[in-house]
């Protein structure tokens, strides 16, 4: 089982995802080819997604973390990636991929140790989010 590290993005995102078991994932506009420019380049988020696809598995961990906040909750991935819905935070024409979540488990006291500025990658620090789970 991996720990995986899934940004917010922004208020509207954070409360849609909570409230529908979703982690909503932006890989950029279809115009002016910014999908497609960061389809070629390392680090961006389609290449996390695509790392995420490759790697992850049903009954992964998710850590959603919402900027300056911290880690805010965590639930178990479910296997399937979603793209029939639009998140309510991103325009229409944000290129978008849904995780399907079990269920999203708030966390009482966020913390910001171990963050990430990307959108999603994998969690190496296991041995901390193994005990943030245990206290809950």
């Amino acid at each position: 089982m991996n720990f995986w590290h899934l940004n917010t993005s922004n208020n509207i995102n954070k409360n849609s995802m909570l409230t529908h078991n979703l982690g909503y994932i932006g890989l950029g506009t279809i115009h002016d080819n910014v999908y497609q420019n960061r389809l070629t380049k390392n680090g961006t988020t389609p290449h996390q997604f695509k790392q995420f696809q490759q790697n992850a598995k049903k009954g992964d961990i998710i850590f959603l973390y919402h900027n300056k906040v911290g880690y805010i909750a965590y639930g178990e991935y479910n296997g399937i990636v979603n793209n029939s819905t639009i998140a309510p935070g991103w325009s229409d024409y944000e290129v978008q991929k849904h995780l399907i979540i079990k269920k999203w488990n708030k966390i009482e006291n966020p913390s910001t140790k171990h963050f990430r500025r990307k959108t999603l990658v994998i969690i190496k620090e296991k041995d901390y989010f193994n005990s943030l789970i245990n206290e809950l």
